[in-house]
């Protein structure tokens, strides 16, 4: 179904959450953009119409933490991750420790209609030519990756950590040039896990940062979930103005089998994962995993992923010689409800966004379980589309997205109200999927001033950035 010009969406529930709208209207769409919404809007003769009764109607699903070209992609996350996004109902994504130019290639063959930022995934002597990069050789990395077309940079920290000292040089750079900074916490003094995220405070002084899926640090590794949960907020209470965050949903995590020459796993992330299901972090120790169906590995099935267990897991991470990407189910359920309902004393969020850290890992369910959390009666509708939507638009300054204001861009999901599932979405009011299936091509590479030359001349649609507006710089 493609839609050219003008278009209604008839009759579903809409909400929005920056003008208070919750009930059913229709939204008009011109030229790409929101007309109006209202009760009954006229439809002219070519005036395409969606019957969206039955469903919830919102702002598109704005992804703060998603992967679509992450440095160790072998071109799985370029192929297939655009789609699944949008499949799920996702209408705009940071991708968070990717690459530029992998990004873009992947959008120009595999794209899905998706709006898409990166950011550039730190790693010594790939992306950065030092192991603890100096303050000069981190500030020309950054400079150079927004040239390229990345609006900031992600610390690595379960993976490729650095010390703490290196740490804090690789924010200020950031800052320093008014660009995105995000950390998935640890460092070569710490883990990934509270204590990782105990050393934030330290290592973002009186910058900015984004601190990355804060779930992955309650898992019970060093206290109590619940305890490590409580600590988690009152840092990020801490960091109030200072901080974006988000968490997601989805029980399975992501992380890399990549094992060394004496057979023990290399990833701070996966030896965690190993050692809390009991088993040794070792290469003996991922295959009993994988024959146990406590980790699985992820195998192409025509356009998406799944997830695998048993010696077809084994045989897929042994082909790769070892360097294969892995899940386990080791996020607690309790976890993902506090975090995601928390709210401070006066009332504001907590934690700004709820994300997926998916793409081509199927788990691209934040939509889905939000509306759950609705029907379970944590969150209502309005409140489930201001952590979707609104919220994460803020965050990163697209202030004409997340809502329906007139003039604001026409990226819009819906969202069967029975069962919580996006059946349609819509970017600048074209349908990018309907029915679960994509139906988007290509996208438009968000890039800040510094990139407009490289995303002009890969020949894609583009939009420059103001980072200034973010919540990362602006604080609102």
């Amino acid at each position: 179904m493609a839609m050219t010009g003008d278009c209604i969406i008839r009759g579903g529930h809409v909400l929005d959450p920056k003008n208070g709208t919750d009930g059913v209207f229709d939204v008009s769409i011109r030229l790409g953009r929101v007309e109006r919404v209202g009760e009954g809007l006229e439809v002219g003769a070519s005036t395409r119409v969606i019957d969206a009764s039955g469903n919830y109607v919102m702002p598109g699903h704005v992804d703060l933490h998603a992967h679509v070209s992450s440095a160790w992609d072998r071109g799985l996350e370029r192929a297939v991750g655009h789609r699944m996004l949008a499949e799920s109902g996702t209408t705009t994504i940071l991708d968070l420790a990717g690459e530029p130019g992998r990004m873009s290639d992947g959008m120009r063959r595999y794209g899905a209609g998706l709006n898409v930022a990166t950011l550039l995934g730190l790693i010594p002597h790939e992306t950065v030519r030092e192991d603890d990069p100096r303050r000069p050789v981190i500030r020309d990395t950054v400079a150079g990756a927004l040239e390229r077309g990345a609006i900031g940079i992600k610390l690595l920290g379960g993976y490729h950590p650095f010390t703490p000292e290196a740490s804090a040089d690789a924010v200020w750079a950031a800052n320093d040039l008014g660009a995105w900074a995000a950390f998935h916490v640890g460092t070569k003094d710490s883990g990934s896990d509270i204590e990782g995220l105990r050393e934030v405070p330290g290592i973002v002084g009186s910058g900015r940062l984004h601190v990355a899926h804060v779930n992955s640090y309650c898992r019970g590794l060093i206290n109590s979930a619940s305890e490590e949960v409580e600590e988690a907020l009152g840092i990020v209470e801490g960091l109030r103005g200072q901080v974006v965050t988000e968490a997601y949903l989805a029980q399975q995590n992501g992380t890399n089998g990549l094992c060394d020459e004496d057979g023990n796993l290399v990833y701070n992330v996966s030896r965690n994962c190993l050692l809390g299901g009991g088993y040794a972090a070792t290469e003996a120790g991922l295959r009993e995993a994988m024959r146990d169906g406590y980790c699985s590995a992820l195998k192409p099935a025509g356009d998406r992923v799944v997830l695998v267990t048993g010696e077809e897991a084994i045989g897929i991470w042994e082909s790769a010689q070892t360097n294969a990407s892995i899940s386990f189910p080791v996020n607690p359920p309790s976890t993902a409800y506090s975090l995601t309902t928390a709210r401070f004393s006066d009332g504001a969020w907590a934690i700004d966004a709820i994300s997926t850290d998916g793409g081509s890992l199927p788990r691209n369910v934040s939509i889905r379980r939000t509306f759950a959390l609705v029907s379970f009666g944590a969150l209502s509708a309005l409140e489930a589309a201001e952590k979707l939507s609104y919220g994460p638009s803020v965050a990163l300054g697209l202030l004409e997205k997340g809502h329906f204001s007139e003039g604001a861009d026409a990226d819009v999901t819906l969202v069967d109200r029975s069962t919580g599932v996006a059946s349609m979405s819509l970017v600048g009011g074209e349908p990018i999927m309907i029915g679960g299936e994509a139906v988007g091509e290509g996208g438009t590479w968000l890039v800040t001033g510094a990139g407009e030359g490289a995303a002009r001349a890969s020949g894609l649609p583009y939009r420059v950035m103001d980072l200034g507006r973010s919540k990362l710089y602006a604080g609102w």
